[in-house]
Formats: C-alpha cells, structure tokens, sequence
C-alpha cells in the first residue's frame, strides 16, 4: 500500500516540479511563462498597495528574483522609483535583461545583512531545474523547500546539487534610501536583513510586506511599533496571512490613518 501511495502525487504542482527535473526545457518554460504572466498579474497581497498613501516615494525590493515583484510594483504604483536587490547571478542576470534602461528602476546584486562584508550563498539545482528562487544563506535553508513531501513528488536526494558562491553583503542602512514601502523575501534572512535595516525604518516608517514572517520577525516589528496584517481584498485584517498567501503587510498607525 506505501509503495503504490508514492506512485500518486499529492497535487498536480507537485507533479508538474517532478516534471521540472526530468523533463528538458520544461522548468524553463514554465517560468518564461511566469515571467510574461508577472506584467499582468501578481499575489493578491500585492493590491494592498492600493490602499495605502504612497506619495510617489522608492519602493524597495529586497530577493527580487526574476523581477515578478518588480512588476507588481511597476504595475500598480507606477509613479514610485523601485530599487531591488539580488544577489544570485542568474536571477541578476534575468532582471538586467527584463529591466535593462527601464526609467525609474536601481538594480543592485550585492546582499543585504546586519553587518557589511562577504558570505557564503547557496543556489540549489534539482535534475534540470535550476531553482535560483530558492537561494539562500545556508545549504540547509536553500533546500528546505525541495526536501518538503508536500510540494514535491517522489524528491531524489541524488538529483539534487547546491553551489556556493560567495557574494558581497551591505546593511541597507548604508544606502540611506528613505522608502515608502519595502519588500522583502530572503529566504530565512529577513531577521538579519532587518538587523541592518533599523535606522531606515525609524527615519522613514515605510510600510512593509515580508515573506512568511517568523515570531522573532514579528517581535522585531512590534519593537518599532509595526504590527501584522493581512490583505483580503478588501481591507487590511490584524494578524498574519494565512491561507496560501505570502506575505504578511506591517503597518504603524499612521499608515492605517493615511490609507
């Protein structure tokens, strides 16, 4: 009975990553088509921008990727500079060539953490799929995701492969940037992004969207008197996301008063 159970995916994209790494050309596809896809359409999290009093300032994005966000933003406060970082080649490579010239976009490829300096970077690779969305600052956080039964059919321990690179890290502090809203999917470092991060968010109060928070994340905000919310569509709801959503927005007062 096990045996057969392991025949049958838990979801058809589970299936579809299974698909990734063994069939050529099939990872690449399916994310060109995300990447045209990302000029229309984005998270349903991304519209609570909509409901908030940007006032035209820079949009940062932090883990930009292959610049889905970076659309997002284009797309729905197109007024607003954005500024993204990333620091894995390939998605760097992907976001000079889609953003190339673009008026009112600062691509950067450096790191950002609590302290400057040089540290490892993990890129995993499963069979044909090279998962540069995975990146991250360990190996055991860089393949955490393959490694969950739940989005992946029958993983292959022998498929996977991760490579080291070795990047250059800034505190964002050291850009003295003042934001209105952050965005930030790192992977496991958001903490020690925001670490480096203290003097903007008191000087600028922006608001912001993090990825999947954790409690130390959520204890770090409400220090600076930010608390969590989530975006139904409609309005803003006090708590985390949940639900399928990835990101969590956390406001001041200010914000909630001026949206």
């Amino acid at each position: 009975m096990a045996a057969a159970l392991d025949l049958k995916p838990l979801s058809a994209k589970a299936f579809a990553r299974y698909l990734y790494a063994r069939v050529p050309g099939a990872a690449r596809f399916r994310f060109a088509l995300k990447d045209i896809a990302a000029k229309y359409v984005s998270k349903p999290e991304f519209e609570g921008m909509t409901r908030l009093a940007l006032d035209g300032g820079p949009i940062i994005d932090v883990g930009a990727n292959r610049g889905q966000s970076v659309a997002a933003f284009r797309r729905l406060a197109p007024g607003c500079e954005i500024i993204a970082f990333e620091p894995e080649p390939r998605a760097a490579a992907l976001l000079r060539k889609y953003f190339h010239g673009a008026k009112g976009i600062v691509l950067n490829d450096c790191a950002l953490g609590h302290a400057p300096g040089r540290f490892s970077f993990f890129i995993p690779h499963y069979g044909m799929w090279d998962c540069d969305g995975m990146a991250a600052t360990s190996r055991e956080e860089a393949t955490l995701w393959l490694r969950d039964g739940g989005r992946m059919f029958r993983f292959d321990e022998r498929l996977l492969n991760v490579e080291e690179h070795w990047v250059e890290c800034r505190t964002l502090d050291s850009f003295i940037l003042s934001p209105v809203l952050i965005k930030l999917h790192a992977q496991g470092a958001e903490l020690d992004i925001l670490e480096g991060a203290v003097d903007t968010l008191r000087r600028s109060r922006p608001a912001l969207m993090c990825a999947f928070p954790t409690g130390a994340v959520v204890e770090f905000f409400q220090k600076l008197d930010y608390r969590p919310f989530s975006f139904d569509g409609r309005g803003f709801i006090p708590g985390l996301a949940g639900g399928g959503a990835t990101f969590t927005w956390f406001l001041t007062a200010a914000h909630l008063s001026r949206g």
